[in-house]
């Protein structure tokens, strides 16, 4: 085993112990998924002029959230389950290839 797959394996030793989908839900949102909302919006009725709602109505207040709310769904399984199931992919690798070379 290299040094570079017995840091990932440490790494992810400890990381997958700690794994919560609330905090890495919480992150996701904040940093990502919130962000590209607030973007959206904002190029949808400035740049491109989207004037079916004045800026603030009830409407384009649901409209804005169920857009966010429908982005959360998809980027946070899409990160978690991508993220999760590369690293253990990763990880179950390494160490049945390190088995494999001690037998």
């Amino acid at each position: 085993m290299t040094q570079k797959e017995k840091q990932f394996v440490d790494h992810w030793t400890e990381k997958r112990k700690k794994w919560s989908w609330k905090r890495h839900t919480y992150r996701t949102f904040l940093t990502i998924v919130l962000p590209i909302a607030i973007l959206i919006d904002l190029v949808n009725y400035f740049i491109i002029g989207d004037t079916e709602y004045t800026f603030f109505t009830f409407g384009h207040l649901f409209t804005f959230l169920l857009n966010t709310v429908l982005l959360a769904i998809v980027i946070i399984l899409g990160s978690g389950l991508t993220d999760w199931n590369y690293n253990e992919g990763k990880y179950w690798s390494i160490l049945r290839r390190n088995a494999n070379k001690l037998q």
